[in-house]
């Protein structure tokens, strides 16, 4: 210990001007202060004291150099300079405070409290920025004052020194002396940890195993190995980083620190099995959902793109599989995937079925998994699963609350398909909508491979075809009704509905179909309600008469007046010669997501990317905000659309009176 402080003293000195006639003056041999002269005169004294405890302090300047100025070789004149450096100090004049105090030095060098003195010109000189100097007399200090009380407050201040001239090493060396003088629990003890803590957490592996040489047998070594380890892991280096975690588990009793040491070895052994940066895509590209999947594939193929790339660090793999729609397909991808190809993560499948057979994978395997599938209750708690997508009852939630508050709608049909989608939307519609205040007076189910809904529609209210007007009749019209002529129907044409809205929960291609014989079956004057599933080009292209007015729910609006959603759909329309839908909007959404996360965090396990997912809240994506809440669920509130002529435009809640969206024959 003498050696490293005589080296440290010299270096010091060395670079402090000036500072080595000090420390020669006060090596110099001492003779006894002389006896007060017959001019002391204790009233002047006591006047400055005075002024000063009223506030006067100009008056206490000139009464204490009147002291002096009486007496000057008196212990009363030193004390009289002690009194002025504290009040220019006061007064925010520290060269001042540092003249005075340089006065006792000279004149006064064996008075009783001259410790207390040069601690102050070396807090002074530290103020003002003369680091070197203020560190030189510091140690100077030390070596006059062993053991003074105020040993502990210059160890901190030889500290700060050090940290203020970039030399962390001795900074973290003196830090860590005035800790061991501080009584745990004390505000100086805490302030002196924060500081020992925060030189390790800002430094890397070269200065850590300088800390590590007197942190040991301390608290801190297990920090400092923790921390090597972690900063070797970022930047994958694999043996250091297993070295430095074993180091912290040997360098601690402390159950904690051999739990958090125990943890990082897992870390890199997940680390070892999986390839950095490789995510896999699992969709079904053939089969009887392939139009889904090749939309969603657009979108993370955009989103591949420096286009789409807002970490401007492409650097994903992808490794893109064909479900089929198909769960053993799925599972037997999954499985190829997360064993044979170590991916990162997972993005898919689409259908429920699918989606559930990834989902047992995913949890089995650890596999973050981000799927686009509607299924209901695929996540849990702190696992594995992750949902970037709206949920029917997001949608329907959104959609029910427009239709009761906005439209002023309260009474409501369903017309739904005989499956698990149609079922749960319409239990869900039912629901909500009691709940709001409103009535479902019809509902009616129909084949999922049906394409004439007439008895369905005859079930809701609507006219026998016997008895329906001819189509040409029909199309005349709607012709009319479309140009503005359309005149009001007889009492006796038209069939009594119970109802003023009804809600389809289909995909596009039926509704195209359902329209058209909604108004043959004179269901008319109402308003139509979807899901996301409506949402193509195609739907008005298909049935562009029968649908006007329609509002149906979304995640994204290709025409929103947002930057990025015109960006993103301008690319896609020159890259597709189409308008994005939904899925493919979440896709290109999911891998610049995954590309933002890889670039700006540590993730190198697959437990590493789940974390970082589940605290994401500044990714801002074409379908809104992305955050997931503890379940793996995608936090999303429903845009909602409406059909209008040849275009889709967002719904305006605040604004839109009650509607009636089908022709009047």
């Amino acid at each position: 210990m003498i050696c490293r402080w005589s080296s440290i003293k010299q270096a010091v000195l060395a670079l402090a001007a000036g500072t080595a006639c000090f420390l020669l003056a006060a090596c110099q041999p001492r003779t006894a202060p002389p006896a007060p002269v017959a001019a002391e005169r204790p009233e002047l004294f006591e006047s400055a004291e005075n002024y000063e405890k009223r506030g006067m302090l100009n008056k206490a300047l000139e009464a204490y150099e009147g002291v002096i100025q009486a007496a000057p070789e008196s212990e009363k004149a030193a004390l009289a300079l002690k009194r002025i450096s504290e009040i220019y100090e006061k007064e925010n004049e520290p060269g001042k405070a540092l003249n005075a105090l340089e006065r006792i030095q000279e004149a006064y060098p064996d008075i009783p409290w001259m410790a207390d003195v040069g601690y102050h010109m070396a807090s002074i000189r530290f103020r003002i920025g003369e680091h070197r100097r203020s560190a030189a007399e510091a140690l100077s200090w030390l070596e006059r004052y062993p053991h003074h009380p105020l040993k502990r407050d210059m160890l901190v201040l030889l500290g700060d020194d050090f940290n203020a001239m970039g030399d962390k090493v001795e900074a973290f060396h003196w830090y860590l002396m005035a800790k061991t003088l501080w009584p745990d629990g004390s505000e100086e003890a805490a302030a002196l940890d924060g500081k020992l803590n925060l030189l390790i957490d800002a430094s890397g592996p070269i200065l850590l195993r300088q800390f590590v040489k007197d942190a040991a047998g301390t608290p801190y070594a297990p920090r400092i190995y923790d921390r090597m380890a972690r900063v070797y892991m970022e930047q994958g280096e694999s043996e250091p980083a297993e070295d430095a975690a074993r180091s912290l588990i040997r360098s601690t009793r402390d159950d904690v620190w051999k739990a958090k040491g125990t943890a990082l070895m897992e870390r890199l052994r997940e680390a070892a099995d999986v390839r950095q940066g490789v995510v896999g895509v699992l969709l079904p590209l053939t089969g009887p959902f392939d139009i889904y999947g090749k939309e969603v594939l657009k979108g993370i193929q955009l989103g591949m793109t420096p286009a789409g790339d807002i970490s401007g660090k492409a650097g994903l793999t992808l490794l893109i599989r064909d479900t089929r729609g198909d769960p053993e397909a799925t599972a037997a991808a999954f499985e190829e995937l997360a064993h044979n190809r170590k991916v990162m993560s997972v993005i898919g499948p689409l259908s429920s079925a699918a989606a559930g057979a990834a989902a047992e994978r995913a949890y089995a395997a650890g596999v973050p998994l981000i799927t686009l599938s509607q299924r209901e209750g695929i996540g849990e708690e702190g696992g594995m699963v992750f949902r970037n997508l709206l949920t029917p009852a997001q949608e329907i939630e959104g959609l029910v609350d427009a239709a009761i508050h906005q439209m002023g709608l309260m009474r409501f049909g369903i017309l739904y398909p005989d499956n698990a989608y149609g079922r749960y939307c319409m239990k869900t519609f039912r629901d909500m909508t009691e709940r709001m205040g409103g009535t479902v007076t019809a509902v009616v189910s129909y084949g999922v491979d049906q394409t004439d809904f007439g008895e369905q529609i005859i079930q809701m209210g609507g006219v026998d075809p016997t008895k329906a007007r001819s189509s040409r009749k029909m199309g005349r019209a709607i012709r009319k009704e479309r140009d503005g002529e359309a005149t009001a129907p007889s009492e006796n044409s038209r069939p009594a509905l119970d109802y003023e809205a009804v809600f389809i929960p289909d995909a596009y291609q039926r509704i195209a179909m359902i329209a058209p014989q909604l108004v043959y079956y004179d269901v008319l004057g109402v308003q139509l309600l979807g899901t996301s599933a409506w949402q193509s080009p195609q739907l008005i292209e298909m049935a562009r008469d029968y649908v006007q007015g329609a509002v149906f729910c979304s995640g994204f609006a290709p025409n929103a007046d947002d930057p990025d959603v015109r960006a993103f759909t301008e690319a896609y329309r020159q890259n597709f010669d189409t308008d994005p839908d939904l899925l493919a909007a979440n896709g290109y959404d999911t891998i610049r997501l995954l590309n933002g996360l890889f670039a700006e965090k540590p993730i190198r396990t697959r437990r590493d990317l789940a974390d970082a997912l589940r605290g994401e809240e500044g990714f801002k994506g074409v379908c809104g905000p992305v955050i997931f809440d503890s379940h793996g669920e995608a936090e999303r509130n429903p845009i909602l659309l409406k059909i209008s002529g040849s275009a889709v435009s967002v719904f305006n809640q605040e604004t839109a009176p009650p509607t009636s969206t089908q022709v009047t024959p």
